[in-house]
């Protein structure tokens, strides 16, 4: 890859439309399988290692509506380590108890936090806060809908939401579940520079029954790169196949 711009950490790609193709019944959360399926997630996990992820996000997304976070957590670390990953997220949505949520990951022994989908820059405050307090490295990533000026749903311009955050303390920001779009690496070319943390992109390559197939996502998510995404993998849809295409970018 000719840039100037390298990824300097390989993400995974999407943990939940994977256990989807491995039967996780439509409508079930994939937390869910954490404890009665744990050899789907590692699977899922494991195959995200081997295309060469060095960071892995656990199963964890509704974990701040769980009854019981830290028995959810405890597995799903677990679950991601078996699998080889080298560094283990502990990654949360936007919803319930963020504070509870991250507390049980650094309990488990997550190495960093991970807030995602964050639609809302209050929100999005909120459960860095909560993260922090743990003490573990925290990274935010914000969702919208794809635009030249792209705002987030709860009200305000994206790249705006990303600087306040970076301000806040995060370890790096950046968006996750949006198209890799050409609008979304002028948006990385604009505020990348002025971070001072990495730029997390975790785009989509699309829903099961229109993704993307692996080298034409690894195509459209160039460009990221070259305006500046230090931090890259996949979001819902994106198999390790997929991670492996994104690999390539990264080179030797």
């Amino acid at each position: 890859m000719s840039s100037t711009h390298p990824i300097t950490l390989l993400l995974d790609g999407a943990t939940g439309t994977a256990l989807l193709g491995r039967g996780l019944p439509p409508g079930a959360r994939p937390d869910e399988w954490v404890l009665a399926r744990p050899e789907e997630v590692r699977t899922v996990h494991a195959g995200h290692v081997a295309a060469g992820a060095q960071v892995v996000l656990t199963c964890t997304f509704s974990l701040g509506r769980s009854g019981d976070p830290v028995a959810l957590a405890r597995a799903a670390v677990r679950l991601a380590r078996e699998a080889g990953a080298a560094r283990v997220a502990g990654a949360v949505g936007p919803e319930g108890d963020l504070g509870a949520a991250f507390g049980a990951l650094a309990l488990a022994g997550a190495d960093l936090l991970w807030a995602e989908t964050h639609w809302d820059l209050s929100r999005a405050r909120l459960a860095l806060a909560a993260a922090r307090t743990t003490g573990l490295p925290a990274v935010v990533t914000v969702a919208f809908t794809d635009g030249e000026r792209p705002e987030l749903p709860g009200g305000g311009a994206v790249e705006e939401a990303l600087r306040t955050l970076a301000a806040d303390g995060a370890a790096a920001v950046g968006v996750n579940c949006v198209a890799p779009s050409d609008a979304l690496a002028r948006l990385v070319a604009r505020v990348a520079p002025a971070l001072g943390v990495p730029f997390v992109a975790k785009p989509s390559p699309g829903l099961p029954g229109s993704v993307l197939p692996p080298e034409a996502f690894a195509h459209r998510v160039r460009p990221l790169v070259e305006a500046g995404a230090a931090w890259v993998g996949g979001c819902c849809g994106a198999t390790a196949e997929h991670v492996a295409a994104l690999a390539v970018l990264r080179g030797p």
